[in-house]
C-alpha cells in the first residue's frame, strides 16, 4: 500500500489529519516519504539548490565562516564542531570543506555533524565522507559542549508548520480530509482563546484569513540557539521567506514545475516560507540574536562573490566564463534567488552588524525587528 493510499485509509477510519501531522508524514517521518528514498536535488530531481547552481555560494559561506572563527578567538579543530542541518547529498559541505582546507585548516580538521534524518541522504553523506570526521545526528539535541560553526541551507522551509484559518465562528485549525478519493484541505478544531492570544490572532480578522506557524522550526532553532548562547559560534540561514508572519504559502514542485499541494504527497516537495520574525524570537528568548535577514544578493555581494567569480575565469575558455556569469546572475539577481532568498546569522546576544549585513538599516526592519526595540 502507497504512502498515499495508507493516508487515505486513516482519514476514512479516524477523521482528518491535522495539517502539521500529514506533513510530516509525507515529507520525513515515513519510510517512503519525500526524502526518505531518492536523490530530490539538481537538474534530474524536482528543485535545484545553491550549491548545485556554483560553488561560488560554498565559497563565499566558507569565507565568512573562517571570519566569524577568528572572531570567535580561533579556536583549535579538536575545540570546535562544524554543523549543517538538511545537507542533503553534501554539495554544500564539500564545497566549503574544499575552501576551508585553503583559508583554515583548522575548520577542516574540524569534527562535522550533520543533521538529518532521511536513510538515504544519511547513506550517501556517510559514503562521501568517509575520510572526515563525521557525526549523524536526527536532531539538534546533546551537541558536543564547543563553538558551533554551522550552516542551514533550505532547511527551516521543509519543516511542517501548523496554518489557522478566520471562518465566521472564529479560527481554527487547517486540517487535511477527503472528498471522494481526493485529498482536500478542511477545518479542524477550533483555536482555544488561550491560544489565540499566544499567536496573537485578532477575533475580528477578515474572513478566510491564514496564519502559519511552525512548531518544528521554533524547536529546533531554540536547540541551536542555546548552544551558540552558551559556547559561541554561530549559524547561518539561508532559506526563502520574509521577515513576518506569512499568509498561505505553502507551495510544491515535482521536476522543476509547480504542482497542487495536495496532488501528490509523499512524490512532489512542499515547501512554505520561513517565518524570520518567529524564528528571532525564538532566539532572543535562549538568549541568542538573530541577525537579519538579508536580501541573499546583498550579502554575497558584500563578501566578494564577484571578485571570487573573477578569479574563476579564465581567458582561454569562453565556455567556462558564461557558467560563471549564469552562475552568478541566478544567485544573485533580485528577480532570481538573490532577490527571493534570505540570509540571517544566529549568533550569541550583542550589538553590531557583522560582514555580510552591513546593508541593514532601520527602514528595512519590521517594528519588531528593530535594534533596541
Amino acid at each position: 500500500m502507497s504512502l498515499a493510499e495508507r493516508l487515505k485509509a486513516h482519514i476514512k477510519t479516524e477523521g482528518p489529519l491535522p495539517l502539521e501531522l500529514f506533513l510530516d508524514k509525507v515529507m520525513t517521518t515515513t519510510q517512503d516519504s519525500y526524502y526518505a528514498e531518492a536523490d530530490r536535488f539538481g537538474k534530474d530531481g524536482d528543485f535545484i539548490t545553491a550549491p548545485e547552481i556554483s560553488q561560488l555560494f560554498g565559497e563565499v559561506l566558507a569565507a565568512f565562516q573562517a571570519w566569524l572563527w577568528e572572531l570567535s578567538g580561533s579556536p583549535d579543530a579538536n575545540e570546535m564542531m562544524i554543523f549543517e542541518a538538511g545537507p542533503g547529498r553534501g554539495t554544500l559541505f564539500e564545497d566549503m570543506h574544499r575552501s576551508w582546507r585553503q583559508i583554515c585548516p583548522q575548520m577542516a580538521a574540524a569534527p562535522v555533524t550533520f543533521l538529518e534524518t532521511s536513510p538515504y541522504l544519511r547513506s550517501v553523506l556517510t559514503s562521501r565522507f568517509s575520510g572526515l570526521d563525521i557525526h549523524l545526528a536526527k536532531t539538534a539535541d546533546n551537541l558536543p559542549e564547543v563553538p558551533l560553526f554551522g550552516v542551514a541551507n533550505e532547511f527551516f522551509d521543509a519543516l511542517a508548520i501548523r496554518q489557522a484559518i478566520k471562518r465566521d465562528q472564529g479560527w481554527v485549525w487547517r486540517a487535511i480530509g477527503l472528498d471522494i478519493d481526493q485529498f482536500v484541505f478542511c477545518d479542524g478544531p477550533a483555536l482555544h482563546p488561550d491560544e489565540m492570544r499566544q499567536h496573537k490572532l485578532a477575533a475580528d480578522a477578515p474572513a478566510d484569513s491564514v496564519a502559519e506557524f511552525s512548531p518544528a522550526s521554533e524547536a529546533v532553532l531554540a536547540r541551536l540557539a542555546r548552544h551558540v548562547a552558551r559556547f559561541g559560534g554561530g549559524v547561518l540561514i539561508c532559506d526563502y521567506g520574509k521577515a513576518n508572519r506569512q499568509d498561505d504559502s505553502l507551495q510544491a514542485v515535482r521536476a522543476h514545475k509547480a504542482v497542487p499541494v495536495l496532488d501528490m504527497p509523499g512524490l512532489s516537495d512542499i515547501s512554505h516560507l520561513v517565518d524570520f520574525a518567529a524564528l528571532a524570537r525564538c532566539a532572543e528568548a535562549q538568549g541568542a540574536r538573530l541577525v537579519g535577514p538579508v536580501e541573499q544578493s546583498r550579502f554575497l555581494s558584500e563578501l566578494g562573490i564577484e571578485k571570487r567569480a573573477e578569479a574563476l575565469r579564465r581567458k582561454d575558455d569562453p565556455e567556462r566564463d558564461r557558467a560563471l556569469s549564469a552562475a552568478l546572475d541566478r544567485l544573485c539577481a533580485p528577480q532570481h534567488m538573490g532577490g527571493l532568498f534570505k540570509i540571517a546569522l544566529l549568533v550569541p546576544a550583542g550589538e553590531g552588524l557583522p560582514a555580510g549585513f552591513a546593508s541593514l538599516r532601520e527602514t528595512d526592519l519590521q517594528p519588531n525587528e528593530r535594534r533596541g526595540g
